[in-house]
């Protein structure tokens, strides 16, 4: 078998918390600029909503795990 081993779920749970506050960071900053980039700024409001939604559904496969185990 080639390269790295699957992540573990939990070190993926972690991953996209630390995207997610990222953005949050980029989000920031783009309200902060003169002139204004309302474009930029719904982007990431794109980008945070898909990231929350692979995160829901990070939780989601992790909960069936235990239920397997």
């Amino acid at each position: 078998m080639r390269g790295d081993p699957p992540a573990e779920l939990d070190y993926l749970r972690g991953y996209y918390r630390g995207i997610f506050y990222a953005t949050v960071a980029l989000k920031g900053r783009l309200t902060k600029i003169e002139p204004p980039c309302p474009e930029a700024v719904r982007e990431v409001d794109r980008y945070q909503t898909m990231i929350k939604r692979y995160a829901d559904a990070l939780a989601e496969t992790q909960e069936l795990h235990r239920r397997e185990h």
